[in-house]
């Protein structure tokens, strides 16, 4: 069944399940989404981890698609109750994968940036993966939709 269609019958369960997880880690999906920049923004997480998952997504309000991003990074890693698994975080975001992991100097989101710092520094082994965006990748096209649907109904969901 294509993506969107699981996506719209509700039938992806499982579907983080059959990612092959590297390193035995905990697998992480996260997106943002912004309706305009800035404009209504949200965002979304989906974890796995030994056949358990989690999905979460949250709306923001008005924001940035780089608040939306860092947001949707930050929803994941609050949703981990475990700091010593590995985890395997992945984004399409080349901003939060370069202010988190790269150095790179940010003009804005400063207090969020430095907030998820601290939360990343709190885990013992976590890679940020950078994934190619609306590129076919089904789990963050599912996160993406999620974030999307968030926008629209203006709330989140947790499952």
């Amino acid at each position: 069944m294509p993506l969107d269609a699981a996506v719209q019958s509700g039938e992806t369960h499982g579907m983080i399940a059959r990612v092959k997880a590297q390193r035995n880690a905990i697998i992480i999906y996260t997106d943002g989404a912004c309706s305009g920049n800035p404009g209504p923004a949200a965002c979304a997480a989906a974890l796995s981890y030994q056949g358990r998952e989690k999905r979460a997504s949250r709306y923001l309000g008005m924001g940035t698609s780089n608040i939306a991003e860092l947001e949707a990074v930050r929803l994941a890693l609050r949703m981990l109750k475990r700091k010593d698994l590995p985890v395997d975080l992945h984004t399409d975001s080349k901003y939060v994968i370069g202010v988190l992991s790269l150095g790179w100097k940010a003009k804005a989101n400063q207090q969020i940036i430095a907030d998820l710092k601290a939360m990343l520094a709190q885990f013992a082994d976590l890679r940020l993966i950078k994934v190619p965006g609306h590129a076919g990748v089904p789990l963050n096209e599912l996160v993406d939709q999620m974030a999307r649907d968030a926008i629209l109904l203006r709330s989140g969901t947790e499952s």
